[in-house]
């Protein structure tokens, strides 16, 4: 009984010291934002020309949005193929594409940049759309495909006898059942494309298309460093990270449930 107690008590200190890692830093933001004029420095931070909140905000939630989407589609079709259909060279095509998990995208700058350029994509939503599915496909499809391997065959092969199609099955029988793996990959890439830094940089040069990790550059990088400013400073990385935050609180309980099936093979 001791041991058990002391045992917990060990794994909730270890706990609260990586939650209090995680807090400080945010805690600091929040205190540094009221230092100076309290809540006026949020206010300023949205009324402020140079730095149009609400339409860099727009920037980023729509590229994230449209990028989850994207994600979710086409990562449950290419894990649903690689789970449950067979052909020719299946293992080898997916192990190829897991490797490519393993490059950095500040090694593929370079080819990236001159080939959006190429196709006139650069400073439009599309040309940071794209790079966006492509890194963030690999790892989800590593999700979704440990997830459908937890699905029993029997149900897709008593839906064969009734006489569905292969893609009657996908959306009518396998799609209903994934609502916490949609949830998953649809937040993940959400916020990975939310916090996205490097791709919008290399891409964009039009203040107009502008993502919320530029535009946070930006407002530090071109103002002085009074405790005004400083105090603005910290209330436009609070307000830019408010939405990625709500959108993860909203989906947090099929979150949870979806890495949990995603990340074990049963």
């Amino acid at each position: 009984m001791k041991r058990k107690l002391s045992t917990t008590i060990i794994m909730y200190v270890v706990l609260f010291f990586f939650l209090a890692i995680w807090l400080f830093p945010i805690v600091t933001a929040i205190t540094k934002s009221l230092q100076v004029g309290g809540f006026a420095s949020y206010h300023s931070v949205i009324a402020n020309p140079d730095v149009h909140y609400f339409r860099v905000v727009f920037n980023s939630l729509f590229i994230a949005l449209v990028t989850a989407i994207v994600v979710v589609f086409i990562t449950s079709l290419a894990g649903f193929a690689f789970s449950k259909m067979k052909f020719i060279g299946q293992n080898v095509i997916y192990v190829l594409m897991l490797a490519c998990m393993a490059v950095p995208i500040a090694s593929v700058t370079m080819p990236l940049f001159f080939t959006i350029k190429t196709f006139g994509l650069t400073n439009t939503y599309l040309g940071m759309i794209i790079p966006l599915v492509a890194f963030n496909a690999l790892q989800m499809l590593l999700l979704w495909r440990n997830y459908f391997d937890g699905i029993p065959n029997e149900i897709i092969e008593a839906a064969r006898v009734d006489g569905c199609s292969t893609w009657r099955i996908y959306l009518r029988i396998l799609m209903p059942i994934s609502t916490p793996m949609i949830a998953t990959t649809g937040v993940l890439t959400f916020v990975y494309s939310w916090n996205e830094y490097l791709i919008p940089l290399l891409l964009i040069r039009d203040e107009s298309k502008y993502t919320v990790t530029l535009a946070s550059t930006y407002f530090m990088e071109t103002r002085s460093q009074t405790p005004e400013m400083v105090a603005q400073e910290y209330a436009a990385l609070i307000l830019m990270t408010i939405p990625s935050i709500i959108v993860y609180l909203i989906s947090q309980k099929w979150l949870q449930s979806g890495i949990t099936a995603g990340a074990v093979k049963s």
